[in-house]
């Protein structure tokens, strides 16, 4: 889903966009998740029973990871860095940071939502941003350990290299740092 705060702090959706992926976290699934599958599919919005959750939710991780990338550091939407020379390239090479860190970690993403999340963005005149974009633009907290602090670690770890990550994780932990600090004047 993707959401926003207003002004007056209320969360407002942007898109119609709404799914929801669950699974048990042990290669099968209790019989209670059934149930809880049986009731959410038929309450107005696409749901997903997986088999392996945890490849579901580095999937997601990639995704998210490399959208707040993108628009972080560009300071701009997925269709403004698409018309520039060379963001097109920039996006692809951040997509390929991400999903090596799920790769080396025994996650890799499946084809199909590596090819989406790459079309996602690079897409050519796309208003897409990141909730994390426009947290940082709102001069709000954000979430950059848990998207990025954790990834550059993993990636660390596992001896990979991920310059771009490494940049995004800086530049947001320089924005946490303003943020944090304000608050505490």
């Amino acid at each position: 889903m993707a959401t926003t705060l207003d002004a007056q702090g209320d969360i407002v959706r942007l898109a119609p966009l709404q799914d929801l992926c669950y699974g048990a976290r042990r290669n099968t699934a209790p019989a209670r998740l059934d149930e809880v599958h049986r009731v959410l599919s038929g309450a107005g919005f696409t749901t997903g029973l997986s088999d392996d959750i945890d490849a579901e939710m580095w999937a997601k991780w990639v995704f998210i990871a490399a959208l707040g990338a993108v628009t972080c550091l560009m300071r701009g939407s997925v269709g403004e860095v698409a018309a520039v020379p060379g963001g097109t390239a920039f996006a692809r090479q951040v997509v390929d940071e991400c999903a090596s860190v799920a790769a080396a970690a025994g996650y890799p993403v499946p084809a199909p939502a590596l090819r989406q999340t790459l079309a996602t963005v690079t897409e050519a005149g796309s208003p897409l941003t990141s909730s994390l974009y426009r947290d940082v633009t709102g001069n709000r907290s954000a979430e950059t350990e848990h998207i990025y602090g954790d990834l550059v670690l993993r990636a660390d770890r596992l001896g990979l290299t991920v310059p771009l990550l490494d940049l995004v994780a800086m530049h947001l932990r320089l924005h946490q740092n303003r943020i944090e600090g304000a608050r505490l004047t």
